[in-house]
């Protein structure tokens, strides 16, 4: 199978500096098909309660929602990883984060050297642009954003012919 994922931008944004504040947000080309994510940022009081809403966005005419939109309680998640679609995206990114451990959050957090490989995907997605949306609440609020933009491709005839 031909697939490849490149990761083309990322931004994130805090709705509240006095609780999130962002030391890095970038990514950096290691090759020219391959790009990493990294990610500091610090909490500066603890989160007990974190909810993640998770939307997959693809572009056409813009980017329109598309996999669905979910809501998802990161503590109990990190507690029973239960959740489908988030499940395929948390293998993907866990031996890449140190916030993997059970609320409450605080402190540097940190995302390293994360490489999306595409040979782990197992379901086919359309070839296209798209842009993962993350939006964080701690305790019902509106804390910080991190919009993650993507060029996925998949050869569908190379995975015929082989």
């Amino acid at each position: 199978m031909i697939t490849t994922v490149k990761m083309t931008n990322v931004i994130c944004e805090s709705q509240n500096k006095s609780w999130v504040t962002f030391d890095l947000c970038r990514l950096r080309a290691i090759s020219r098909n391959k790009t990493v994510f990294n990610l500091i940022f610090n909490i500066h009081s603890p989160a007990r309660s974190i909810t993640l809403i998770w939307q997959m966005l693809k572009r056409e005419s813009g980017y329109k929602p598309w996999l669905g939109r979910y809501t998802i309680d990161y503590c109990a998640f990190l507690r029973k990883t239960n959740h489908p679609v988030m499940k395929m995206f948390w293998d993907e990114i866990k031996d890449y984060i140190d916030f993997n451990h059970p609320c409450p959050m605080e402190g540097k957090l940190t995302v390293k050297g994360f490489f999306w490989d595409a040979r782990n995907f197992s379901l086919p997605y359309p070839t296209g642009d798209y842009m993962l949306q993350q939006t964080w609440l701690f305790d019902k609020k509106q804390q910080f954003v991190l919009k993650l933009y993507f060029t996925f491709n998949q050869d569908l005839f190379y995975d015929f012919q082989h």
